[in-house]
């Protein structure tokens, strides 16, 4: 059974509720309110996740949830949380996990003061090279409950038409069982943490057209519980940019940077540069690309998007910077949402899985080069999405660097006004730092949703994942098909 601190769980979701009381009855306009239960059998020819002699099994889940959602004139907010009941019929074994996911925006003071919050307790799994599926059914000690609560404050405020200024700040704690260093059922060790996230910046307002200027300053602190370094960065730099025209923007920016990393190609002491432009050309097109130094790195910025009709999009991203896993995940769970079903959604509409580890959640913090493009398509009862990824990791531990790229592809469709169709498909790669292994991980699932009434709908699916590596005894593969109920009342 996984491991968990439901006394964690249970304290959060008092407080987040209390808070949505009061705002509620302060604010609130309108209150959502939808329990539901769902009703779920998988069956499954690898039940225990087990690299050979895998082993069949019908799993039954009861899953009663929860979605509140609050709409106020200032204050905006939701919870979802589920509780999973799993009996498993090959030897009469429970398990009980618990997830969920809230959000909290209010503007307590007008145009100058916003308060957020954000809580996310998920099953993770916790390393790239341990267990993996694309099916919740399955019992492995890789999977693990992960908890993280972010608080943050935006102020902001001008001085007449001559300058705009800006403070953000973000509190967050991170809780997991891997912590604990005499369980030997851990696949992994990394730390709790707490982390502390400041920026500030002051530029130029409406008085200046052409020319306008930036000066801004950011400190972000990770402290971790266990006995390694905590992590730390800091940065000034002050941003000139001038604009030719209405399409076009160039930009330049000196920066004195620091941190604690021990890597002599990571650390960051002293003076660096950055330059880039903007182009604009139309309403369906913009580019942005900068380059620079910081430390002993050369850095790369780059974002597109671009609007081939209204029902056809791309967006595409490259950046470079210094960053640990939990700050990864506390810019991941900001563009999160839970939408009315109770599934959670990226900040593109996407839903969010457990089931993409990219790479192993540690302790070591690492330059992070990541490129990501999406393009969508929406037609009519019909939407599809194709996304690319590449990342690269290089490790402060002089471990070397990791890399993963992969493709996917989504596809969502109405057959009637009651029945859906959706699917998904991807292929991800990986090489892991400090060794020659290379994993090739296949996903793919198939779902049929029908609506039976307006509080009941019935859902068919298939899955399947396959890893390949070139390790030995390291191959892992299995199929499910789940039935299941949902009645939202």
């Amino acid at each position: 059974m996984a491991y968990s601190r439901p006394y964690n769980l249970r304290k959060t979701c008092l407080i987040l509720l209390l808070y949505f009381g009061v705002s509620t009855a302060s604010q609130a306009q309108h209150i959502w309110i939808d329990p539901r239960v769902d009703s779920r059998v998988t069956v499954t020819d690898n039940a225990l996740l087990t690299l050979k002699d895998r082993q069949s099994d019908a799993v039954f889940n009861v899953s009663p949830g929860l979605n509140v959602r609050i709409q106020g004139g200032r204050t905006r907010g939701s919870i979802d949380y589920n509780l999973d009941y799993l009996y498993y019929a090959s030897d009469g074994g429970t398990e009980v996990r618990q997830s969920l996911f809230g959000t909290l925006d209010s503007e307590v003071w007008k145009d100058h003061l916003t308060l957020g919050a954000r809580a996310s307790v998920q099953q993770q799994f916790l390393d790239q090279r341990g267990s993996l599926s694309n099916n919740f059914a399955n019992r492995t000690s890789n999977r693990r409950l992960l908890q993280t609560y972010t608080g943050s404050a935006i102020l902001k405020g001008g001085m007449r038409d001559f300058a705009d200024w800006r403070v953000n700040y973000r509190y967050g704690i991170s809780k997991t069982p891997a912590d604990n260093l005499n369980d030997e059922t851990l696949t992994v060790n990394f730390s709790d943490t707490t982390s502390h996230e400041l920026n500030a910046s002051i530029g130029s307002g409406e008085r200046f057209n052409y020319v306008s200027w930036r000066v801004f300053a950011n400190s972000r602190r990770v402290i971790r519980s266990l006995d390694v370094n905590d992590f730390r960065t800091e940065k000034v730099s002050a941003e000139l940019t001038y604009k030719f025209n209405r399409f076009i923007a160039v930009t330049g920016s000196v920066n004195v940077s620091s941190n604690d990393f021990q890597s002599a190609t990571l650390s960051q002491e002293g003076f660096g540069w950055e330059a880039g432009f903007r182009w604009t050309p139309g309403r369906k097109l913009d580019i942005s690309l900068s380059t620079g130094r910081e430390g002993k790195r050369e850095i790369w910025y780059a974002a597109l998007q671009y609007f081939f009709s209204a029902r056809v999009v791309f967006n595409g991203n490259y950046q470079d910077l210094i960053t640990a896993n939990t700050l990864v995940t506390n810019n991941n769970i900001q563009s999160f949402r839970s939408d009315p079903t109770g599934g959670l959604i990226d900040g593109q509409g996407r839903p969010v899985d457990e089931v993409d580890p990219r790479f192993s959640y540690s302790d070591v913090d690492f330059r992070r080069r990541v490129a990501q493009g999406n393009f969508t398509w929406r037609h009519k009862r019909t939407e599809v999405s194709f996304g690319g990824n590449a990342e690269w990791r290089t490790f402060d531990n002089e471990s070397g660097t990791a890399a993963s790229w992969g493709l996917s592809g989504r596809f969502k469709h109405k057959m009637d006004r009651h029945t859906t169709l959706s699917g998904r498909i991807s292929y991800l790669r990986s090489s892991f730092e400090g060794s020659t292994r290379v994993d090739n991980y296949i996903q793919a699932s198939l779902d049929w949703t029908k609506t039976i009434s307006r509080q009941f709908k019935a859902v068919i699916g298939y899955k399947h994942s396959d890893r390949q590596s070139n390790e030995p005894g390291a191959d892992l593969e299995e199929n499910s098909l789940t039935f299941y109920i949902r009645g939202t009342f």
